[in-house]
């Protein structure tokens, strides 16, 4: 090899145990060993000497160090001795045991690393895979939850602790943050296992659980709560994730993860280990992330997800209502009512949700407005939620999810316009025909 590596440590003895105290009588101490050294040395150069080992192609030197003057302590010997070597792997190895006899044999009472090349190669090593493994179940969260979710998966499956830890880091991200969504890029590694094996999607939130115990009034209801209350890990990633057992290996791999943030020692087995982990894991992320198309939620998940959306939004404006009430009270003047958060995703008003049985009321008077003008067979589904719901104050999203709830239950079927024999549309959408939705079977039939 072409590199020298260099363990480097400070040696104290500092209640005369050792009986060392020159650098000539720790050359003795050390040489007696026969199982550390396997062809050694000593080699003396004007007022330096150190130990060579031809075999194991290593050098120690010794130096005294003046603890005289130290304040609190009378320390009878300190030495820094420095080993270095181009074999990686025989310094790996001798390094254990050359603290071992330092200890165990010499009776240091205390020792100190000062520099451990071996630990930071291993650890510079380590890094790299996992940051591969971390942003590849980044990717894999967000094409899951965005696909099966929608764009606002985040605000139904992150806690809060989560999002107040992003809060607080946004100013870590000054460039991309203005173009693109970086919340799920500024969690922790163990946070991202966690959307895995420990939280609740729809009840990341207490209050959220809260609003739906609250709203429960038969044991029927609350029994379908504790259902809904399930894991991530047991409702949606068993198969693909929990059967592969994740969490033991991602939390092992955390543990390794955080001995590189705090620069911590290792042995070449923690290479090795991590080497596996991140091989297992990716095997199952990718393995998941293949098959997220074929995954479907449930019709009750899909009541869940859409309940827990409006329970969130109800809290939120709960709150809203309450702190304009506090600042009345101490007479401070509310100027307007703090909307809500407002994109192309929700309704430019209060936000409300619609239920099945509205929607499908407005769905039939959509269709015998459609019938009766007869210039186009079907209902279109963007202008039906934004436009004729929208315009009375429904949710956009809420009410995409109620459609394809009742999608499901086959109550209501969803096409594209194409799809109707002989038809030929006199406009598109971006150049794609829109999507149309009618009903297919009666209510209660």
């Amino acid at each position: 090899m072409d590199k020298n590596y260099i363990f480097e440590i400070l040696v104290i003895d500092k209640n005369g145990q050792t009986s060392i105290t020159t650098g000539e009588s720790l050359i003795y101490g050390l040489l007696f060993s026969e199982s550390l050294w396997k062809k050694k040395e000593v080699v003396r150069v004007a007022d330096t000497q150190k130990i060579l080992d031809s075999e194991q192609k290593i050098e120690v030197k010794f130096q005294s160090v003046d603890t005289s003057s130290a304040l609190n302590d009378l320390i009878e010997a300190a030495f820094v001795i420095r080993i270095k070597g181009d074999d990686y792997m025989g310094l790996e190895n001798f390094r254990f045991n050359f603290l071992v006899h330092l200890r165990k044999k010499l009776n240091f009472t205390n020792i100190r690393i000062l520099r451990d090349d071996i630990s930071t190669k291993i650890s510079n090593e380590i890094y790299p895979l996992i940051n591969q493994v971390e942003n590849l179940l980044r990717r894999y969260l967000v094409k899951f939850f965005t696909q099966k979710i929608g764009v606002d998966w985040w605000e139904v499956t992150a806690p809060k602790q989560f999002t107040e830890k992003i809060n607080l880091r946004k100013s870590n991200e000054k460039i991309f943050s203005n173009l693109a969504d970086t919340d799920v890029t500024l969690i922790d590694f163990d946070d991202l296992g966690e959307l895995i094996y420990k939280q609740t999607t729809g009840f990341n939130k207490q209050e959220n659980i809260i609003a739906r115990v609250m709203n429960s009034n038969t044991q029927e209801e609350l029994n379908i709560l504790k259902q809904e209350l399930q894991g991530n890990y047991t409702k949606y990633f068993k198969e693909a994730f929990q059967d592969n057992n994740f969490e033991k290996k991602w939390k092992t791999l955390f543990e390794i993860r955080n001995k590189v943030a705090h620069n911590n020692l290792f042995v070449h087995n923690d290479l090795e280990v991590a080497k596996q982990l991140v091989s297992d894991l990716s095997e199952i992320i990718d393995s998941a992330e293949s098959k997220i198309d074929e995954f479907k939620f449930s019709i009750e998940d899909q009541e869940a997800l859409r309940q827990a959306t409006i329970d969130a939004y109800k809290v939120a404006e709960t709150q809203i209502e309450s702190n304009e009430k506090t600042l009345e009270q101490l007479g401070v003047k509310v100027v307007g009512k703090i909307e809500l958060p407002i994109d192309d995703y929700h309704s430019k008003s209060s936000f409300l949700a619609i239920t099945e049985e509205e929607l499908l009321e407005e769905l039939e008077y959509a269709e015998s407005r459609i019938n009766f003008r007869s210039y186009l067979p079907f209902v279109p589904l963007k202008s039906f939620v934004t436009k004729n719901l929208g315009n009375k104050g429904y949710s956009y999203g809420t009410t995409y999810s109620l459609v394809n709830i009742l999608k499901e239950k086959g109550i209501i079927e969803i096409f594209d316009s194409t799809e109707i024999e002989g038809m030929e549309l006199g406009y598109t959408n971006n150049g794609v025909a829109p999507k149309g939705i009618r009903i297919v079977r009666k209510r209660n039939s």
